[in-house]
């Protein structure tokens, strides 16, 4: 691993970066200062399935001249074991299918909980509709859009065996995600000490104790 944050040292002993794209957008101007960086320092750039961008085949010195010339243009670069972005769908008004505004709801999650530490991996996906185009049926927890609000679902998760989330609630309003979410970290926190993920924890504590923890009926 790299002494320096934010710095990931591949197989092949190159070095990446992963810069976050909140709601998988990125602004018009930040977006050219990364063509001009990531051309003048021979960078690759990979837009990842997590909805962010990852540059790829630098050595240390040019990851880390990169990864701070980018963050005075305003980047956020995930540098520990924390809370990054959800993954978002586009949703209402864009979406002809959504039932809700999800870049409202990943901007308060985002803006609300990043940055908190958590051991690995709690990912969290927000999709306007049950057709959940960002996958948030197959997150540790998703908010899933329906014409109510938004449907709770905890883990759940990819990979080579999938598996779907169980739902737990129903909400209304972003101030009860972010409880929800903030709960699900602590629990998760409390519980996990190194790398696993949230199905684990609930099949440990069942679905109901989960529930109680985090003030749900």
């Amino acid at each position: 691993m790299s002494t320096i944050p934010g710095l990931m040292i591949q197989k092949d002993g190159s070095y990446a970066l992963t810069m976050e794209c909140p709601n998988g957008c990125i602004e018009p101007a930040l977006l050219e200062q990364v063509a001009r960086a990531a051309g003048e320092k021979q960078a690759i750039v990979h837009l990842t399935t997590a909805q962010k961008i990852m540059f790829l085949g630098l050595d240390e010195e040019r990851a880390k001249a990169l990864m701070e010339t980018l963050e005075k243009e305003g980047a956020s670069f995930r540098k520990a074991r924390d809370l990054s972005h959800p993954r978002v769908c586009v949703g209402q008004p864009y979406c002809k299918l959504a039932f809700q505004d999800t870049f409202k709801l990943g901007d308060v999650l985002y803006k609300e909980l990043a940055r908190q530490p958590i051991p690995p991996k709690l990912k969290v996906g927000v999709s306007g509709c049950p057709a959940c185009c960002s996958w948030a049926n197959l997150m540790d927890l998703g908010f899933m859009g329906v014409r109510s609000g938004y449907k709770v679902l905890v883990g759940g998760h990819g990979g080579a065996k999938p598996k779907i989330g169980q739902e737990i609630a129903t909400i209304t309003s972003p101030d009860e995600a972010v409880k929800i979410l903030k709960g699900l970290a602590e629990i998760f926190s409390a519980e996990v000490k190194k790398k696993s993920r949230l199905e684990r924890v609930v099949s440990k504590l069942g679905l109901e104790e989960i529930k109680k923890r985090l003030g749900l009926p």
